[in-house]
């Protein structure tokens, strides 16, 4: 077989990594704004205000990032060094994005949950800079003492040189308090433990070396602030603590932009969304999800149900987001850092402790059955 000179040397050509196409091509511009337009256009309709506002931030700065200029410090416009591949992948989670958002405004509990958490900070980037609002240069290495070790004081080589990070009293107060709590509200895993388990020597009974217990340390702290719910600010934890126990009315959600009025568009989206003629009939071996699919449309998601969006549903959302909320005061009297944690909307205050009295009339038009009285005396 002969190999040309002209396909020997399209081998040797660098390809894009998977489906990726290169940016500076005007299809791939073209589709850049209108993904960018999509996702404002979305921002619009999320139910919440503080999310609106948030994700909106989110999305220009992230798409500001990958500008060819940006202004420097002297206020010059100054060409940024970005690889060639970093806007093909974030144009390819700009596209993810957009469906998750798309999934939240049409009511999927799991999408427009993570929304809030985003908005709130709970995960994402603003739970890591609410963190690091609290968080302390690192300092150096304590040393061993003499005592810790049968084989006397520790070698010169391996005094303390490392730095690492340290416990605020926020922190430390936010950690005890988050150990206290039910693991079942953070979705996850709750924090471990309270120090970090550093031997003192090691096998053979030497002392441990100083650049393990740093990294000991390191690993304890980086677990520690993964797992840590940051406070919220006090008049943004007061507006979802409102939200949530319906001191707030919600105004509902947002309308949607109406569809073009030209005819051809109104045509088209009257034959898609017109429902199945009486003859037409769905096979019984289609699955329920292809089923959905046909039934309601071509973009109705079939991982997750979507949801009306009304008042008891979004407080039941903000709910959940606000039991994870800490809020964290200073106490004169106490000489110490207090940390309130969010409770659940109106159900909170209708817990009561065993073998204290209840109130009086709580039981009142029922019987002892729990059976609502017909004939009830006002």
């Amino acid at each position: 077989m002969r190999w040309s000179c002209t396909r020997c040397f399209s081998l040797l050509q660098p390809k894009p990594a998977g489906n990726l196409q290169p940016i500076n091509t005007i299809d791939n511009r073209r589709e850049t704004i209108l993904l960018y337009r999509a996702l404002l256009r979305q921002c619009t309709y999320l139910p919440d205000p503080a999310a609106r506002n948030y994700m909106r931030s989110h999305i220009v700065e992230r798409f500001r990032a990958y500008q060819p200029f940006a202004p420097g410090e002297d206020g010059r416009l100054v060409r940024q060094k970005i690889k060639k591949q970093e806007p093909l992948k974030a144009l390819k989670g700009a596209r993810k994005g957009l469906k998750y958002l798309q999934r939240a405004n049409d009511g999927h509990i799991l999408h427009l949950e993570r929304v809030l958490d985003l908005t709130y900070g709970r995960v994402g980037k603003r739970c890591r800079l609410l963190v690091a609002k609290l968080q302390a240069p690192a300092s150096p290495l304590d040393p061993l003492p003499s005592t810790a070790s049968p084989a006397g004081p520790a070698p010169e080589h391996l005094k303390p040189e490392r730095k690492v990070p340290r416990l605020t009293d926020e922190l430390e107060a936010l950690l005890k308090s988050q150990a206290r709590q039910d693991s079942l509200r953070f979705q996850g895993a709750n924090v471990k433990t309270l120090r970090p388990n550093v031997p003192a020597v090691n096998s053979w009974g030497r002392p441990f070396p100083q650049n393990r217990r740093a990294n000991f340390i390191r690993k304890w702290y980086a677990d520690a602030m993964a797992r840590l719910m940051p406070p919220l600010p006090a008049p943004e934890w007061e507006r979802l603590r409102a939200l949530s126990s319906e001191e707030i009315r919600w105004e509902g959600p947002v309308p949607r932009r109406k569809l073009g009025t030209t005819d051809a568009v109104a045509e088209a989206g009257e034959s898609f969304n017109a429902p199945l003629p009486p003859h037409v009939h769905i096979p019984h071996r289609l699955t329920s999800s292809t089923a959905r699919i046909v039934e309601r449309g071509r973009h109705a998601d079939t991982r997750t149900n979507p949801h009306k969006l009304t008042p008891r549903l979004m407080r039941g959302l903000w709910c959940r987001v606000f039991q994870k909320c800490p809020r964290l005061d200073w106490s004169d009297e106490k000489g110490k850092w207090l940390v309130t944690w969010g409770r659940m909307g109106k159900g909170a205050d209708l817990v009561f402790d065993a073998g204290k009295e209840m109130p009086d009339g709580m039981f009142d038009g029922v019987d002892d059955q729990g059976r609502v009285l017909k004939d009830v005396d006002p």
